[in-house]
């Protein structure tokens, strides 16, 4: 820890946590046998404005030069070149320490004590930027990637472990070692955290929100399906009065203030996870005042009527 706090008496803890973000993502340190470090990332021409973005955002705490322009000749792609900017620093005591915090054997090793205190929200946009995925099919999201093949499988489980508690995120281990989200309402989560982070030139890694996904049909008189645990002798009412709160988890889901503290507080994987075989359906008719809150909460994290009947029962358990 002594090095930690080291690096954070000459480094802002802001911009601490972009480089926590720059090196989990296209970032490193240059080793020279009897060198001193250099912070280093390039970006192909196509990012060229996010190259020149981070290094404005962090020059004038690391001694970085303008990004330069480098070409280089790579027969195994069809135009038989790539193009690049890349930006590699000169030495400082910051990158001493940052060396002495990732490569603690001259080997990238991700720094969970770092992590801890510097992984915030703008930290884990500008990894998703650097090494991150959105899949989309015919304008469905599909899953969120991030490129970790390089960590080791034991890290990528340290790291989902600290994702989930930092953020309340659910990300999974896929067959290329690399960390996936999957599920729509997580999905959408993500991408609302990171959302004010994103720069213009990554506007393909965004989502258009709350209109991500195509919400089911929604009528007044419906089948409700709720796990077997809960005793319901009056469904219509009952239910109804569970959806009373409706207005509240909306308001809480479209307030970036709010929705952290929304996700800690809910049990999502509940709600997600909860299988039919131990469900009850009740056939009900909806309030129709209900309607309207209903589907827009679909449309912002894509989850079932009944999905969304549970939440609000958790929610005021919770409450």
């Amino acid at each position: 820890m002594t090095l930690i706090n080291d690096l954070l008496a000459i480094i802002p803890k802001d911009i601490a946590s972009l480089l926590t973000g720059k090196l989990l993502g296209d970032a490193n340190l240059n080793l020279q046998k009897g060198k001193r470090p250099r912070f280093y990332f390039s970006h192909s021409i196509n990012d060229k404005q996010w190259a020149f973005y981070c290094y404005e955002m962090l020059r004038t705490f690391l001694p970085l030069p303008p990004p330069k322009y480098s070409k280089i000749i790579d027969n195994r792609v069809e135009q038989g070149y790539t193009e690049k900017y890349y930006v590699q620093s000169k030495t400082c005591p910051a990158n001493d320490l940052l060396r002495e915090i990732w490569y603690p054997d001259n080997k990238k090793t991700v720094p969970f004590p770092l992590l801890e205190k510097t992984l915030n929200k703008e930290a884990l946009a500008w990894w998703y930027q650097d090494d991150g995925h959105l899949k989309k099919k015919q304008n469905t999201l599909q899953k969120i990637i991030l490129s970790t093949d390089s960590f080791s499988k034991d890290e990528n489980l340290k790291l989902i472990r600290l994702l989930g508690k930092k953020f309340k995120l659910q990300f999974s281990l896929d067959g290329q070692n690399r960390l996936v989200i999957y599920n729509k309402p997580q999905i959408n989560y993500f991408l609302f955290l990171v959302d004010p982070y994103i720069h213009q030139s990554m506007s393909r890694k965004k989502s258009a929100i709350p209109h991500a996904v195509s919400p089911q049909p929604l009528y007044r008189r419906t089948t409700v399906y709720l796990p077997t645990s809960i005793d319901i002798n009056h469904p219509t009412k009952y239910i109804n009065s569970l959806l009373e709160c409706l207005p509240v988890i909306q308001t809480k889901l479209t307030s970036r203030d709010n929705l952290d503290e929304f996700y800690k507080s809910v049990d999502f994987q509940k709600v997600l996870t909860t299988k039919k075989a131990n469900t009850r359906g009740y056939q009900i008719r909806i309030n129709q005042s209900s309607l309207a809150v209903l589907h827009t909460i679909q449309e912002l994290i894509g989850i079932t009527c009944s999905q969304i009947v549970f939440l609000c029962y958790l929610y005021q358990q919770n409450k």
